[in-house]
């Protein structure tokens, strides 16, 4: 080949016209297919144009003529590395470095083999190797040992390099992000932000890099300025749709729902197939109370992922919000029929089968639930309040015990333990529990108060006030709280404070057990009328019920309207024939 020959090819590789060098290059060739200087640079032309199989095959050739030839080594290097022929790669490599110690190429691409293939330690020391050949302005093996050192979590080393190459190469974007990757690597967020917002400086046109920043305030949960880095990846790069999905995540957490929810209508129609997409979709329309549009969408999701688990408890949960009991239960029972053993799933059943009254379902399902889990102290507990409300104090007594054997920190189930022992009338070891009770949760207003009502029963009415008051503190807008005032203060004889609490308690919930305690507390005040007006009132509700029959005797007989007292004595006698008290007043009033 002639040296006019090689210039014009030169001249077109220098040019990146690899296709007419080839095309001279092959001509030569038919002339003279054993030329070694053409063949070497058709693979070349080759290598340029990435057909590395090609290059290889011709390289292999050439090199047994030119074995000391450390360019061809290198490229048949670069085709092996290109062919994941690592081993063979490492050979070429090698084979640069024994002819040519100094050709610096040939130690990036070792070390980058090296990294490749997980050898860390072996990539830092060819790169370091390389380090006493390479100009001193030269960025790139710095960069390489940073990489390497990140790999092999030297997350000190991978600083210090790459902090070296950006030194050198400040204006080069890809190392500020590198480098902020490590120090996010670190735990160090807000010196990994410094460096993306230095990235953002030399480069304000790069996506990745608010992205980045957007991911740091992400994990720090400050959402709100998230999104704003993420608006700004999205505008520089409109078609990068993972954007979207980290975007729309930070909008929920800042609460901006209307805005996540075009992000998610977008992302569902763009990638029908994730179900994850349409599902935070109908999170979203929950959250901002539009639970018809949720269920729909999760029913439809329910119709694509029959035994999605995650998807049919998000759908009885709304369910549950919405007052659809009955529904969130069969939700519930299509999940266990699926052959779920989940303890879990059997207690939420079960306690949507008592939110709809059905009480004899959850009591079977607990007992499934103890015997899937037993050492599941919350189903013991529930279970004992269901056999205490059927009086099956025994049961109700082992229930307890193992609830309270299994967790006897969980503030719950002392509670309701208290409760069992309060209702059997054991107020002393009542009044221990409900203690613990107040110290596990001291916030919780609704121990103090049932201590407050055992304390009664122990006649320490002072302690008792004094606990009610502090109940109050916290929580003086509960009826269930000035209920239990009132019945304190009916009990220390102080009617006019118990009135007080008793009338709030009934305006917030119109409660039987309130408003009779109420007419009991006019009756001591001596206001019969007004006593007799609540009892009437009661009466209508329940006409045979004794104890208010009995008070709508004594009033009428306070008040001098006999011949109604005695109607209602007789109306109690002629009912419950052995109440001596009736017996009494007919008597008196005959």
């Amino acid at each position: 080949m002639e040296d006019k020959e090689i210039d014009k090819i030169y001249e077109l590789i220098d040019s990146e016209k690899h296709e007419e060098a080839k095309t001279l290059i092959v001509e030569i060739l038919d002339k003279d297919p054993t030329d070694i200087d053409a063949q070497r640079l058709l693979a070349l032309c080759e290598v340029n144009t990435e057909h590395y199989d090609n290059a290889r095959k011709i390289l292999e050739d050439v090199i047994k003529y030119r074995q000391d030839d450390a360019l061809c080594w290198y490229y048949l290097g670069c085709c092996y590395d290109n062919l994941e022929m690592f081993t063979e790669a490492k050979f070429a490599y090698n084979k640069v470095l024994e002819l040519r110690p100094e050709y610096v190429d040939a130690y990036k691409s070792l070390a980058i083999v090296y990294i490749k293939i997980q050898d860390f330690d072996k990539a830092k020391e060819i790169g370091k190797k390389g380090l006493e050949y390479s100009p001193k302005d030269d960025y790139s093996l710095y960069y390489i040992l940073g990489t390497a050192c990140m790999a092999s979590k030297d997350l000190e080393g991978s600083i210090e390099y790459i902090s070296k190459a950006i030194e050198l190469n400040p204006e080069n974007v890809q190392l500020y992000n590198n480098l902020g990757t490590t120090y996010l690597t670190c735990g160090n967020l807000d010196k990994a932000f410094e460096v993306y917002e230095k990235a953002s400086e030399v480069d304000p046109k790069d996506s990745l890099t608010y992205f980045n920043m957007a991911s740091i305030l992400q994990v720090q949960n400050k959402h709100k300025e998230a999104c704003e880095y993420f608006e700004k990846a999205h505008e520089l790069e409109p078609t990068e749709d993972s954007y979207i999905v980290a975007w729309a995540i930070s909008e929920v957490k800042a609460g901006k729902f209307k805005e996540a929810i075009e992000h998610y209508k977008f992302l569902a129609s763009s990638y029908p197939q994730k179900a994850t997409y349409k599902y935070n979709l109908a999170c979203c329309y929950e959250v901002i109370g539009e639970f018809e549009i949720a269920i729909s969408l999760l029913k439809q999701l329910a119709m694509m992922n029959p035994k999605a688990t995650n998807i049919l408890k998000k759908l009885a949960g709304i369910y549950m919000t919405t007052g659809q009991y009955q529904n969130a239960k069969e939700i519930y029972e299509k999940i266990i029929k699926q052959g779920t053993t989940s303890y879990q799933l059997h207690y939420e059943l079960a306690l949507l089968s008592v939110k709809i009254g059905d009480i004899d379902n959850a009591e079977q399902i607990l007992k499934k639930v103890c015997k899937l889990k037993p050492e599941f102290a919350p189903a013991h507990k529930d279970l004992g309040v269901i056999y205490l409300n059927k009086r099956l104090f025994d049961y109700a007594k082992e229930e307890f015990e193992l609830a309270y054997q299994y967790d006897p920190e969980n503030y719950a189930i002392v509670l309701e333990y208290a409760n069992y022992l309060h209702s059997t009338s054991n107020f002393e070891k009542a009044d221990e529990m409900y203690q613990k009770a107040v110290e596990l949760a001291p916030e919780n207003p609704n121990a103090l108060a049932f201590s407050a009502l055992n304390k009664t029963h122990l006649k320490q009415i002072d302690k008792a006030m004094e606990q009610i008051n502090k109940a109050m503190k916290k929580s003086s807008d509960s009826a269930f709280l000035l209920f239990i005032a009132g019945r304190i203060y009916f009990l220390a004889g102080d009617f006019e404070s118990a009135k007080m609490y008793l009338v709030k308690s009934f305006e917030l919930e119109r409660i039987p057990d309130v408003q009779n305690l109420l007419g009991l507390c006019y009756m001591e005040l001596g206001n019969y009328k007004q006593a007799k007006s609540i009892f009437s009132s009661m009466l209508d509700k329940a006409p045979l019920n004794i104890n208010i029959l009995l008070n709508m005797a004594k009033c009428c007989d306070s008040l001098d309207e006999k011949d109604d007292a005695l109607k209602y004595a007789e109306t109690i006698a002629e009912n419950f024939p052995e109440c001596e008290e009736a017996q009494e007043l007919i008597r008196k009033l005959s």
